[in-house]
């Protein structure tokens, strides 16, 4: 399905960007709490979630300003896409162990049933939308 609409794709480059430009600054200005928003999920062995914590905001905010510039728009949006699903699958990964945890995506939050049931339906709304932007963007090759 081919999106015809320039003023849709634009305004929905412009809000996925800004939200993942939005949860980067938030998660570097506390990396301890992000860290323990990892950690909470269980996941990842210990070592690795410093790792994760410092890497992934920057990656955020990085790929947010390619999908706005146009630099290198594709590859943005396809890391994207793949991040949200990697956050759909810890998410539902929590929901499944019932337990409750605080995404971090946004800053530090107190977890509780009803705020992952919300960030995963975030989740899977911003999957959605970079997985069409992608595919917008590869038909126009």
């Amino acid at each position: 399905m081919r999106i015809k609409s320039p003023v849709f794709v634009c305004t929905s480059r412009w809000i996925l960007a800004g939200i993942f430009v939005y949860a980067g600054v938030a998660k570097i200005v506390s990396p301890v709490d992000f860290s323990d928003s990892i950690a909470s999920f269980a996941l990842l062995p210990r070592g690795l979630i410093p790792w994760v914590a410092l890497g992934l905001p920057p990656f955020e905010i990085l790929a947010g300003i390619c999908i706005v510039s146009g630099f290198q728009r594709r590859p943005a949006l396809l890391g994207l896409t793949g991040l949200a699903a990697v956050f759909l699958l810890a998410l539902g990964a929590a929901m499944i162990r019932g337990i409750s945890v605080d995404c971090g995506c946004f800053g530090s939050s107190t977890p509780s049933v009803y705020s992952t049931w919300i960030a995963f339906g975030r989740d899977l709304l911003i999957f959605a939308v970079a997985g069409m932007l992608y595919r917008h963007e590869a038909k126009k090759i």
